[in-house]
């Protein structure tokens, strides 16, 4: 397997069933290196020299987040803003994604039928800015793991043995899409 730099960019992932546990699944996998953007941001900042870095040193990036409010979460979006700067990741001298891999991996609360728009999946839509940016910076995307249905708040929505098992599987896949690589 290649050497995978997985980022998981979920703003509060203490409070994510399913982030944590495919998080914690790729943990165990080796070649793996896992950054959790909340806990990776400092002071508000990330350590932007430590962040090419595990950039650098990696062929596949993963990114790993809950679908939020039609978009990627604020903490996902700060990385690509303050981390894949010019000169690196665009502009002059700025390939050093140039040829990686990148893999989106989704968590979406609604289900299927809540993104279809005149038979169309809508999140396809809703997710091109991030091909944008693999197209912008080099990267080459493989398709999109995604699971719907995967709110669980204790007591008021969703069952946590049905979203334990749909947590478990996007991570499977994951794994299987990493290894074949």
């Amino acid at each position: 397997m290649k050497k995978t730099l997985f980022v998981m960019g979920h703003p509060h992932p203490e409070n994510s069933l399913s982030n944590r546990l495919i998080t914690d699944e790729m943990r165990k996998v080796e070649g793996v290196s896992v950054r959790v953007l909340a806990e990776t941001l400092m002071k508000g900042e990330f350590d932007v020299a430590e962040e090419q870095k595990a950039i650098i040193e990696s062929d596949v990036i993963v990114l790993q987040f809950p679908f939020y409010w039609f978009s990627t979460p604020s903490t996902l979006q700060k990385w690509f803003e303050d981390v894949l700067l010019y000169g690196f990741a665009y502009g002059t001298g700025g390939d050093r994604l140039r040829g990686k891999k990148l893999l989106v991996s989704v968590t979406v609360g609604g289900s299927e039928k809540d993104y279809e728009s005149e038979g169309q999946n809508y999140l396809t839509v809703l997710l091109q800015p991030l091909r944008a940016l693999a197209e912008f910076t080099g990267l080459e995307t493989m398709e999109d793991v995604i699971s719907w249905g995967m709110t669980y708040i204790p007591g008021v929505s969703g069952d946590k043995d049905e979203i334990t098992a749909k947590a478990l599987a996007q991570a499977a896949t994951l794994k299987e899409r990493l290894a074949a690589l």
